[in-house]
């Protein structure tokens, strides 16, 4: 075996060197001959070489576009939060800028103040707002609170920082009111109870004959000691037939109301002080 592989060794020596002295001619056309005879076989070994080559390619452009679709994912999120945190600065101007126009409009003295507490069992009841009688001499009970869409309630307790506002659903806060073109008469008590996850207000006490109808304005008549007259208060929403029974008994009309005033989103909020002082006049010239 070994002589074997000596032989050979020694033939393929032989023709090696042999190759060296052949002319020219003939070398060229042994190596067209070889190239001929090799070539598939080289061809074929090239092409794993090629295909890894590529694959690896196309792996690194797959990663690439990983990093990418997850660099735009985060992009978006961030835009989503700059989006939603303009649009929240958007509703805040526009409402404070609601509550400017309507404490410039409103011929009242308007003491601002922000909601601070809320109490999840009490939530229709009252809530607390930033002021008290330290910053706000002329801050005392049962004064009208409002916003710009409507009354909220009248306050409460007043201590020497927070003040309690008692809401108009509240079965403690009655008003006394009228319906919005007429001379129908009667007082907005709460009912202490909501449906629907919309609070509402009945108004009792109105004439037999009262021809309220829903979608009318009920509105402050200003009879009460606190509550100045066209304090917007709510909307008919029901008018029931009349009742005979108790407390009643057929002589009067009662409707329910839904409050103008969004009372499940409660921020900023107005004291009513007293009608605005008037400004002396100038001495004529």
């Amino acid at each position: 075996m070994k002589k074997s592989a000596i032989i050979i060794l020694s033939a393929l020596t032989f023709f090696t060197l042999a190759c060296f002295f052949l002319p020219d001619q003939f070398t060229s056309t042994l190596r067209k001959e070889t190239m001929g005879l090799f070539g598939p076989v080289l061809r074929t070994a090239d092409t794993p070489v090629v295909f890894f080559s590529r694959m690896n390619t196309k792996l690194k452009t797959l990663d690439q576009a990983q990093a990418e679709v997850t660099a735009l994912h985060q992009k978006l999120a961030e835009l989503t939060l700059q989006n939603q945190l303009l649009t929240d600065k958007a509703k805040e101007n526009a409402r404070l800028r609601e509550m400017l126009g309507f404490r410039e409009a409103s011929p009242y003295r308007l003491r601002a103040c922000r909601v601070v507490s809320r109490e999840p069992s009490s939530w229709w009841d009252s809530v607390q707002v930033n002021v008290g009688w330290q910053d706000e001499p002329d801050l005392a009970k049962d004064q009208p609170v409002v916003s710009p869409r409507g009354v909220v309630g009248k306050t409460g307790n007043v201590s020497q920082y927070v003040t309690d506002v008692i809401l108009l659903v509240n079965e403690n806060c009655s008003i006394s009111a009228t319906v919005e073109g007429t001379h129908d008469q009667g007082i907005v008590r709460g009912q202490g109870n909501f449906e629907e996850g919309k609070p509402r207000v009945r108004v009792q006490y109105l004439p037999k004959d009262s021809q309220v109808a829903i979608d009318q304005f009920v509105v402050t008549s200003g009879l009460g000691p606190y509550f100045p007259a066209g304090l917007r208060l709510g909307t008919v929403v029901d008018v029931p037939p009349i009742s005979k029974a108790y407390p009643t008994f057929g002589l009067y009309r009662e409707a329910y109301i839904e409050p103008t005033a969004d009372l499940n989103k409660l921020d900023e909020l107005f004291i009513v002080l007293g009608p605005k002082q008037q400004k002396d006049a100038p001495p004529a010239q």
